[in-house]
């Protein structure tokens, strides 16, 4: 029996969770993971918090938590620019796997993973995942690669094809189709990767497609009680996951070719969503945000009058010219009266992220002693914690972070929000100010929403098939080091998994290889590759 490992192949797939995938199992879907679980450990793999994508897999990647590596959401809100901006790799604040691995001499592949743009210079192929503003930006830091895929690989897409629910039985089975061939590209790219860069150690790649899926088609996977039965529509929506299937097969044979053993992860679980909870809504009926009165509105309206001609006037003379940076605003989105406003919410999906309206964010906010601060946080706590559905009575945020407090680090110099106010599992967040009174309104376009619980399996003979896992997801990163022998950077706060335990763990000296990130600080998205990454997030429901 070997020590340690030579090889590692990696299936990251995006949102999967044992209550899609073992009645799909079942139903006799999936041969090729039932093979792979037949030789594998496997169980429950935890998410971070919030258990959103960019940042669940920035900690798989790092083996830390948001409030370490730095990403929290897809998107950050920047203080300078008073805008929120997408977030991207050179944010990221600590060294990923990948750099553990180049400084050790080896190759990885990584391909399609977000939060991996730009593509970080490390040994071997990287491929950016879904905050690359196109493929050629993703496939950048690999121009061999890049090449060839063209030719040898013309399925790897960065497409996405469930921006809605499905309105008609050949809309869902077109898009299955697409999903499906998009699965096979995936794991074609990957089977090209191996011939580009032989020398792999580890070699990863991630099925995004599989999130928004599930997203939009949650009913048709009649797994819960939001089961919905129509039998062709379920047959259709099975065909995703035996294309998944098909994807994973033929990696399982590259990882027996390669004499590779084989990890499986995701970054989250799924389930039903059952409507979105307007967090700003509720703190506006609270009196914690305001909304301004005649005379601020008639200013608001005057400033975007004079903004709208200036735009206009730039439009006629250069048709290029680009978009007002008062309509991309914070202030410009959430007609707020920032004088009196105490707190507010520019961004969310799976977590309310609410920031203090601080003069250390703001100047002219009310915000400034450490006494109004602390009252105003303990406030907006209260508030979201005694809110709760108007008809079931449950509480609609049961558990809130205070940052600060949990992380021992102050929210504002950081770039953080104050609080991640997390709903309850069978809701999403809306931020967005719209019409209407309701704190709780359903969504009929975004069925299906994220769960913590995601899944883990491990085939390689340091492990006993079938013996249940139960870890974290930043214990993954923890775990590949020690299946290598490398180090474990004193930066990661996750464990080895701990059937691992016959093997010796090393940790790194703390003065050995100090965390300096991020990696590339001078990167910034253009404003126009900035709309391209917030349209596609908008199509894919995260933003509104």
């Amino acid at each position: 029996m070997q020590t340690t490992l030579d090889r590692l192949v990696i299936l990251g797939l995006d949102g999967a969770t044992w209550t899609v995938l073992d009645p799909m199992r079942e139903r006799g879907l999936m041969p090729n993971l039932d093979a792979l679980l037949a030789r594998a450990a496997h169980g429950t793999l935890r998410s971070c918090i919030p258990p959103v994508t960019t940042a669940a897999w920035t900690t798989m990647l790092t083996g830390c938590g948001p409030a370490r590596h730095g990403l929290f959401d897809h998107r950050h809100y920047d203080v300078a620019s008073n805008q929120m901006k997408v977030n991207h790799s050179a944010r990221v604040r600590v060294p990923t796997v990948w750099h553990s691995f180049s400084h050790a001499g080896r190759s990885v592949v990584c391909l399609n993973v977000p939060g991996m743009y730009p593509p970080p210079q490390v040994r071997g192929v990287v491929v950016s995942g879904m905050d690359a503003p196109h493929l050629e930006a993703a496939l950048s830091g690999a121009p061999e690669f890049a090449a060839r895929l063209r030719n040898e690989a013309p399925d790897y897409t960065l497409r996405y094809f469930w921006k809605r629910a499905p309105q008609s039985y050949e809309e869902l089975a077109e898009n299955a189709r697409l999903t499906a061939q998009s699965f096979r590209g995936r794991a074609e790219g990957g089977l090209l990767a191996d011939k580009v860069q032989p020398d792999w150690s580890v070699l990863m790649v991630q099925f995004q497609n599989l999130d928004p899926f599930q997203h939009r088609v949650w009913p048709y996977l009649n797994v819960d009680e939001t089961g919905v039965d129509r039998p062709n529509w379920n047959v259709a929506a099975a065909e995703v996951i035996r294309g998944l299937d098909v994807a994973i097969g033929l990696l399982c044979e590259l990882a027996d070719q390669r004499g590779a053993a084989v990890m499986v992860t995701s970054d989250h679980g799924f389930g039903p969503c059952l409507g979105r909870v307007h967090v700003n809504r509720i703190l506006l009926d609270a009196g914690i945000a305001r909304l301004p009165g005649i005379a601020g509105q008639g200013w608001r309206r005057l400033k975007q009058a004079r903004e709208h001609f200036r735009l206009w006037g730039a439009k006629r003379d250069d048709p290029h010219a680009r978009t007002s940076s008062f309509d991309a605003s914070v202030t410009a989105q959430f007609p707020f009266d920032w004088k009196r406003t105490l707190a507010f919410a520019p961004h969310q999906d799976t977590a309310a992220m609410i920031y203090l309206n601080s003069t250390a964010r703001r100047a002219g906010a009310p915000l400034s002693t450490p006494r109004e601060l602390d009252d105003a946080r303990e406030a907006t706590v209260a508030v979201l914690s005694e809110a709760c559905h108007p008809e079931t009575g449950k509480p609609l945020f049961p558990k809130i972070v205070e940052v600060a407090e949990a992380y021992h680090l102050d929210p504002a110099r950081e770039g953080y929000p104050d609080l991640i106010a997390l709903p309850d599992e069978a809701y999403w967040v809306r931020t967005k100010l719209a019409s209407g009174a309701g704190w709780v309104e359903p969504d009929a376009n975004l069925p299906g929403t994220h769960r913590p619980e995601g899944i883990i399996a491990l085939a390689t003979d340091r492990v006993t098939p079938g013996r249940t896992l139960n870890a974290d997801l930043q214990d993954v990163t923890p775990t590949i080091l020690k299946l290598f022998g490398l180090p474990i950077p004193t930066h990661v706060e996750g464990k080895p998994l701990s059937l691992l335990s016959d093997l010796p763990t090393r940790r790194q000296d703390p003065g050995a290889n100090p965390v300096t990130g991020p990696h590339r600080p001078q990167f910034e998205y253009t404003p126009e590759e900035q709309a391209i990454i917030e349209q596609r997030l908008a199509d894919l429901g995260y933003l509104e």
